[in-house]
């Protein structure tokens, strides 16, 4: 997958001591440190709550690049469809160009695929009535 793409042993990212004191999480990066990664699975269009969860993460590797020891390092946000990297637009897409962060697609396989759909499919949130959620709430017209 990415590792292939881009000739490049990729480790789990753990957690980079900043300055002044913050630390940040990475999902990956590679072995020798060149590489920071940040990942999203999600297949189809990204809904609002994930483009800011994409927003955070492409300012946590541009804030990388800005950092003593890291001013080299290659930021990558990769998707896991084209569809979500697709659906990323205005003030994000345009940060991530300005601040270098490449925004890339891997091709994950039919199966993995099939199986985040399934996951999704699960996690959708679903609106009850109130009535059938608090059965002692009156509601006046």
């Amino acid at each position: 997958m990415l590792a292939a793409d881009l000739d490049v042993g990729l480790v789990p990212g753990g957690t980079l001591l900043l300055s002044g004191g913050v630390r940040i999480q990475l999902d990956a990066r590679s072995e020798d440190g060149n590489v920071a990664v940040e990942a999203f699975a999600r297949q189809g269009a990204l809904k609002a709550g994930q483009q800011k969860k994409v927003a955070q993460d492409v300012l946590k590797l541009a804030m990388l690049r800005s950092e003593p020891g890291y001013a080299s390092v290659r930021p990558i946000f990769v998707f896991a469809s084209d569809e979500a990297r697709s659906s990323l637009t205005g003030w994000v897409r345009h940060a991530a160009g300005v601040f270098g962060v490449e925004l890339l697609v891997v091709d994950i396989g039919p199966e993995l695929r099939d199986l985040i759909i399934a996951t999704q499919e699960r996690q959708k949130m679903v609106n009850v009535p109130l009535a059938s959620a608090a059965d002692d709430v009156i509601v006046e017209d």
